[in-house]
Parts: structure tokens; C-alpha cells; sequence
């Protein structure tokens, strides 16, 4: 008798993003799909797949998103970075829908200097 396969253990997070420090603080704008830095002190391995629901301000809708690990703050490492880790948007049409949400309530800030959680 086959035997069905390994359904491979997938992490879920919740972000609710609630103002616009925060989702500037946690934007990842210089990845190829964009993605968001969460705080965290769960352990992950880079290239871990993480599925995020991310909620974003007043938006109603909440964005279910494939999601990959690509960056890790050790945790208190530095006060201005708290720890956590960087999850990659997997490029499909959800997540670009939520980058379409996140960059349009940065309009004007993505340019800006002030540092983040991970630059």
C-alpha cells in the first residue's frame, strides 16, 4: 500500500500592521517582490517558507501571503533593531496585491533615510 506523501510543516504569522511608523519600519522595498520584517522571537532558518497574514491599517481585506525567510535580527542584538526576521513576498498576484497596498500607503516615504528594522 503507497503511502501519501510528507505534507511539509508551514509556519503561520499574523502582522497587523496598524500605522504607517510601523509599516515603514517593516517594509523590505529593496526585494525583488517586496516584504516585511516581523517581529519575533519564534526560531526560523533562512529559507524557511512562512505563511503570512498580514493586515494593513484600515484596509478590510487581509492578505494571505507565501512567504519565504531571507533576513533574521538575532534578538537583542541592537535596541534599534528588535529581533525577528524578513519574510520575501513570493511575487504572485496576493502579494502583489498587498505590495500595491503597503507602497501606496508609504507614498512619499520610501525614498526616505530613516533607518528600519533591517536597514
Amino acid at each position: 500500500m503507497a503511502q501519501a506523501p510528507d505534507k511539509k510543516n508551514v509556519k503561520m504569522i499574523t502582522l497587523n500592521i496598524r500605522d504607517r511608523t510601523m509599516l515603514y519600519s517593516s517594509y523590505m522595498s529593496y526585494l525583488k517582490s517586496g516584504g516585511l520584517f516581523v517581529v519575533t522571537s519564534d526560531e526560523f532558518t533562512m529559507g524557511e517558507e512562512v505563511l503570512l497574514v498580514l493586515e494593513i491599517m484600515e484596509h478590510d481585506a487581509k492578505f494571505p501571503l507565501r512567504t519565504h525567510v531571507v533576513w533574521q535580527n538575532p534578538k537583542g542584538n541592537n535596541p534599534m533593531r528588535p529581533g525577528g526576521i524578513g519574510l520575501a513576498f513570493s511575487g504572485d498576484d496576493v502579494s502583489k496585491q498587498a505590495r500595491t497596498v503597503i507602497e501606496t500607503n508609504l507614498a512619499g516615504l520610501l525614498d526616505n533615510p530613516r533607518p528600519t528594522y533591517t536597514m
